[in-house]
């Protein structure tokens, strides 16, 4: 009986620990003399085995000793009694086998029958079969129901095809991130939400493939910038060796504050499964820096006295106030000083002429100040404003474009910024 036990714990089992002393039980144990010696099959698992060595200081609290791939024959499970139950789990969480354990807690003593006890603390080996999709080991207490400790299976794995790489269960594959390009608008308006998108580009470069890519993106923004949905994202992609994989998404993105801010987009590939290696790790990670312009918004009055705002797309001149106004007035949150606009960053035309980086020049190559009516088409509320004057046939609008808006940058705080601001007009040929 004391080989048979010997052979129990060097095969799987290593039923060693304090002896004597009092239980420290959340709940009775069943009797010791109801649960069977357990027995031993040897001859059905595979060559390699996963042996977990775990210290248990009560039936409900364990921490893990080590962890390590054997490739000596692992025992097989037969009629071992529910003392403890293995949950065996894949990289995504997913059960791949449930399995009965024997308990380092529970000793077996020499004698006819094979009398059997209970330990207050005690050492023990867990041994499952060799898999490459195995992530985690979970313990189990079945009478009390209770998780005593997880183990993670995935790091002695990885590290065994690290110095293993000719196992048939192992791979190798040089995945990289060969790209992160993020891209914005050609600027935001403080307050309003913009849409920025990244696109990042993942490879292999083999000797296997393909091979499951776990790729995290992930953003930051600096000063004068939120991100509405910055959490950051993992995706599994199969990437074959020779053809890389794009991946894109969107984040919604406010200015805060005017001037130019920074958004950071990073992106980190790692092999899925612990069975992949990469053997060139220091092309894993790849960042990239997107300036985003904020703009301040302007009240913008096209022109003045008249309160249909028709625009004829030939030669000519088409007046345009920028009104100086403080922080507040028409909604806008910054004050402007129109009289410090640079008219030569000026841009007249639709929202989307703007955006695309078009529009029409100031025509006379300098600013007037003067009172400009306001927005009403009637008052005049005593500040120098800025008059423009621009030529409409000069790529700003098209016939149907309900909105003119002027772009350029004026002096707020002593900082030249961008300013932005619209008025509806009825564009005609």
């Amino acid at each position: 009986m004391i080989r048979k036990i010997l052979l129990a714990a060097a095969a799987g089992i290593l039923l060693v620990g304090a002896a004597g002393g009092a239980f420290a039980e959340q709940a009775p144990p069943p009797d010791p003399a109801t649960i069977p010696v357990p027995v031993f099959d040897y001859d059905t698992d595979p060559a390699k085995a996963l042996v977990a060595r775990v210290r248990f200081d009560s039936r409900t609290q364990a921490h893990v000793l080590s962890t390590t791939v054997s490739t000596q024959r692992a025992r097989g499970h037969s009629g071992e009694p529910p003392i403890l139950r293995l949950r065996l789990t894949d990289v995504d969480g997913a059960e791949l086998d449930r399995i009965n354990a024997w308990s380092p807690l529970w000793r077996l003593d020499g004698g006819p029958n094979g009398s059997k006890g209970i330990r207050p603390n005690g050492t023990g080996n867990f041994i499952v079969p060799f898999s490459p999709s195995l992530a985690a080991m979970t313990v189990t207490d079945v009478r009390l129901n209770q998780q005593v400790v997880t183990v993670d299976l995935a790091a002695p794995i990885r590290t065994f095809c690290k110095d293993n790489p000719a196992d048939p269960d192992c791979r190798e594959s040089d995945l990289s991130v060969t790209a992160v390009e993020p891209s914005a608008p050609l600027f935001g308006v403080l307050g309003q939400p913009i849409t920025v998108t990244v696109a990042s580009t993942v490879a292999n470069g083999g000797s296997d493939g393909p091979s499951d890519a776990r790729v995290r993106r992930e953003v930051s923004a600096g000063g004068g910038l939120t991100i509405g949905d910055a959490a950051p994202v993992t995706t599994d992609v199969p990437v074959a060796v020779g053809t890389p994989q794009r991946l894109t998404r969107t984040y919604t993105v406010t200015c805060t504050q005017p001037g130019t801010a920074t958004l950071t987009a990073t992106t980190r590939v790692a092999p899925k499964l612990p069975t992949v290696v990469d053997a060139v790790p220091g092309n894993d990670v790849r960042s990239a820096t997107l300036p985003v312009t904020c703009a301040v918004p302007a009240t913008v009055n096209i022109k003045p006295g008249s309160a249909e705002n028709i625009v004829n797309i030939n030669p000519g001149v088409l007046p345009v106030g920028v009104l100086s106004t403080g922080a507040g007035e028409y909604g806008n949150p910054v004050a402007i000083d129109a009289t410090t606009i640079d008219w030569s960053t000026l841009r007249l035309g639709s929202p989307s002429r703007i955006l695309a980086g078009l529009g029409a020049r100031e025509k006379h190559g300098r600013i007037h100040t003067e009172n400009v009516q306001e927005p009403d088409d009637r008052t005049r509320d005593g500040d120098t404003d800025a008059m423009l004057h621009f030529d409409p046939i000069s790529d700003a609008f098209q016939v149907g474009d309900t909105s003119g808006c002027v772009y350029g940058r004026v002096r707020v705080a002593g900082a030249m910024v961008a300013f932005y601001g619209c008025d509806r007009v009825v564009v005609r040929p």
